[in-house]
């Protein structure tokens, strides 16, 4: 393979709202620190402008929330654009930061190896989650420690998709009403999705840096109450038949489900995250 065949291969992208050039700063700089050459910068869907949101494929109940704000549909209008341009560039996989991911210095190693492998997972996460989550046993992609995703991960600032799984997930969120973080990591029968094993990146809000960097720990979105108002949680229906779901995941685990992941190298509990990273 060439050094050109290798660049049409894979794309390192961020997503940075033109309105926040201090997030696009310091992304660079992580990228630099983590060995992360020609990031591309995907200019962030922004929910402020008045047409953004015109034609998008939020339905209300058709996912795992009936209400999303203006700003988490375009979230994950602006993640969804970027599977479509990986699809489009026919790219081996996509490697996808929103701008708020201190990073490891391993990170960029971890890219690269799991690139090289990208027919062996659909999705693979790189972040930490600030939550308890149950994982299978280690293994490793082309050198890259990961342990299979068994649950909804709340954070998905930083992770690799393989072209198959661009695809996958534009197929399934033709509609949704998820957030974007529930959504990619919905367990699934055909979807393979991992998590490093320690995790190479983490949000800025989870992070000990946090204090240093005030213009970066404040997520844009979440702090324009412009685009945050009228959040509809749904009819009783709806949110019994949620709790209903979620009360039979659990017991699934509780009854003897814990005790065989464990018994098998399953791991239970939040995830390590590298040597360099402060949570």
């Amino acid at each position: 393979m060439t050094q050109a065949d290798k660049q049409l291969s894979t794309a390192v992208f961020y997503i940075n709202l033109d309105r926040v050039p201090e997030r696009r700063a310091f992304m660079e700089a992580q990228f630099a620190k983590a060995g992360v050459t020609d990031p591309i910068r995907f200019s962030a869907v922004d929910a402020r402008q008045a047409d953004a949101l015109e034609e998008n494929g939020y339905v209300p109940g058709v996912g795992s929330r009936w209400g999303l704000k203006q700003s988490e549909i375009a979230c994950f209008e602006s993640h969804r654009a970027v599977w479509q341009q990986a699809v489009d560039q026919n790219l081996k996989a996509a490697a996808i930061f929103e701008d708020d991911v201190e990073m490891s210095s391993r990170l960029g190693e971890v890219v690269d190896s799991l690139v090289e492998n990208a027919d062996r997972f659909d999705f693979a996460k790189m972040d930490y989650s600030p939550r308890s989550l149950r994982f299978g046993s280690e293994m490793e992609i082309g050198g890259a420690t990961v342990r299979p995703l068994l649950e909804m991960a709340p954070s998905a600032a930083a992770y690799i998709l393989s072209q198959e799984g661009c695809r996958k997930l534009l197929a399934w969120s033709q509609q949704y009403s998820d957030h974007l973080d529930d959504f990619v990591s919905i367990p699934r029968p055909d979807w393979r999705m991992y998590q490093v094993f320690p995790a190479v990146g983490v949000q800025m809000i989870w992070s000990k840096q946090q204090q240093d960097l005030e213009q970066v720990k404040t997520s844009e979105r979440e702090g324009d109450q412009s685009t945050n108002m009228g959040l509809d949680k749904g009819p009783f229906w709806f949110r019994a038949r949620r709790e209903l779901l979620a009360a039979k995941r659990k017991l699934g685990w509780r009854i003897g489900g814990q005790k065989k992941l464990l018994d098998q190298g399953g791991f239970l509990g939040f995830i390590p995250v590298d040597t360099d990273l402060r949570v």
